[in-house]
């Protein structure tokens, strides 16, 4: 945001908060009643006896009439309060996996509309270990166990959804963009100034058909009053290994590598430990977020496993075009993020099925 002098100037927003400060409260999470899960046994329940599956799952066949109020407290909350929430207390190990999934869809209908998440189309992703290498190519860290640094996903919201934990390891970090954006603005307004500027970032794998492999965006942006930001320090590294791609100015890896450090110093942190029931929100325009390397448990059916939605959300924000390249539509409350999809229909319905 620019002053009166056209200089960059912090921005005044509750969702410019600092972890500790937010740690001491809980202003961020809604603890469930015996009414909330009540009601959503109800409604998965009644689905269910209706021959409802996830894929011809509907809004209306999932009925929440007042666990709904709290979503859309949420959903305001997400966008126009702290940018992120944490529902706590949904009673995850007495349901099996695929009740999980068929509720968590559930929920997900009365948020927003869910957008793939990789070129194979998958609409609820499974975050868990399956040994992917994150700094290859196509590399995607939700199905690794590695360390994953301060970054956001690629639409307006995502929800995590704990199903079981790690042996140990696995600590969610969420950082406050805002907060990030401040702190550089005040310390180093030339650096500030670079991430306003174009980045040449890698499609990893997933760019739409015809496409060339890499596009180019800011990481920050400012349109009609809102700040935006997008950031994945590993799709630009990506990029960077590409013979066609612009490469990096001295002043843009510095200034990467100032946005690094202030995302990884505690000041900044909200950490928390999922315990199995917790759905966590953030929205990916004003929050960064992380998580620490986990060991997982040797047997299958008990390993770290986490269900993960992208939301497109009627209450979004308007974009700046800066941002087309990526999310195709920068309209308020637009279907849009995520990363085209090369299945056919039938294949949304396989994502949903354990």
């Amino acid at each position: 945001m620019l002053n009166s002098h056209g200089m960059l100037q912090e921005i005044q927003s509750r969702a410019a908060w600092r972890g500790p400060d937010l740690a001491k409260t809980d202003e961020w999470i809604y603890r469930l009643t015996a009414a909330d899960v009540a009601e959503l046994d109800a409604a998965y329940r009644n689905a269910v006896a209706r021959g409802k599956t996830p894929y011809t799952l509907t809004k209306a066949d999932f009925p929440l009439p007042r666990f709904s109020r709290e979503l859309a407290k949420t959903q305001d909350e997400l966008e126009n309060g702290l940018g992120v929430r944490l529902l706590r207390g949904f009673p995850a190990l007495s349901y099996t996996k695929p009740e999980l999934k068929f509720i968590y869809w559930g929920i997900g209908l009365h948020l927003g509309t869910a957008v793939t998440q990789s070129r194979a189309g998958d609409v609820l992703g499974d975050v868990r270990d399956l040994g992917v290498e994150i700094d290859s190519p196509t590399g995607r860290g939700y199905t690794s166990s590695a360390e994953l640094n301060c970054h956001c996903d690629s639409c307006d919201v995502t929800g995590l959804f704990c199903l079981q934990v790690a042996k140990s390891g696995g600590l969610s970090t969420i950082v406050s963009a805002i907060a990030v954006h401040n702190h550089i603005v005040r310390t180093r307004p030339d650096l500030a100034e670079t991430l306003y500027k174009p980045f040449p970032w890698s499609w990893m794998g997933n760019e739409p058909k015809g496409s060339r492999l890499w596009y180019m965006q800011p990481i920050y942006t400012m349109h009609k009053g809102k700040f935006a930001s997008r950031y994945v320090r590993g799709h630009i590294r990506q990029a960077q290994k590409m013979q066609d791609t612009p490469k990096l100015t001295a002043k843009q890896v510095e200034a990467l590598d100032y946005l690094d450090a202030t995302t990884s110093d505690d000041a900044f942190r909200l950490s928390m430990m999922f315990e199995p029931g917790d759905i966590q929100f953030v929205n990916n325009h004003i929050t960064y977020h992380a998580r620490t390397h986990f060991e997982d448990w040797p047997e299958p059916e008990r390993k770290r496993h986490l269900l993960r939605l992208w939301l497109a959300m009627p209450n979004s924000r308007e974009l700046s075009d800066a941002f087309l390249p990526f999310y195709r539509d920068i309209h308020a409350g637009a279907v849009r993020g995520g990363f085209p999809s090369r299945m056919t229909e039938q294949a949304f319905e396989t994502f949903l099925i354990p």
